[in-house]
């Protein structure tokens, strides 16, 4: 009887240790999943802020890639090739309508003449008008002027 009593304190401990055991391991698990969920949401965070950056430099990009584009309606013009420089102006138009939607708002004000110039330039070309030339070349050194950092950008970077 007393080795049973024995056995029954004992068993008793086991069970008792192992179910503290599983307690604290389970309080640290949850402790664990806290902290992973806010590590989790911090770099999410980051993630976003990544691709949004990105997205900017991309459509940043792509400006600067419209210049070459703009070039390419001169030529056209100059070649009295009315009808592709319309095309071309077409195809700057969707190009710019869709990168301005990533665009930050300095750089949307900046390039707020683009889309009424384009489309003054078009009205030009569909009439075959000799000043369509000289309006895209006006609208390449103002767009070519806009791409360059302002000032207050280059400040903010140097400090």
């Amino acid at each position: 009887m007393r080795s049973m009593k024995i056995f029954l304190v004992f068993l008793i401990l086991v069970i008792l240790a192992f179910g503290v055991g599983y307690g604290l391991g389970y309080m640290k698990l949850k402790n664990a999943e806290k902290e992973w969920a806010v590590a989790k949401g911090g770099m999410q965070s980051k993630i976003n802020n990544l691709e949004k950056d990105l997205a900017r430099a991309k459509a940043r990009e792509s400006l600067r890639e419209m210049s070459e584009t703009i070039f390419q309606v001169i030529t056209h013009f100059s070649e009295k090739n009315f009808g592709l420089a319309g095309k071309t102006v077409d195809g700057l138009k969707e190009t710019f309508s869709a990168i301005q939607t990533n665009l930050d708002e300095e750089w949307k004000a900046k390039f707020n003449f683009f889309l009424p110039a384009l489309e003054e330039i078009k009205k030009e070309a569909e009439n075959l008008s000799q000043n369509a030339r000289k309006k895209a070349e006006d609208l390449k050194n103002h767009f070519e002027q806009s791409l360059k950092p302002s000032k207050k950008g280059v400040e903010e970077k140097k400090g």
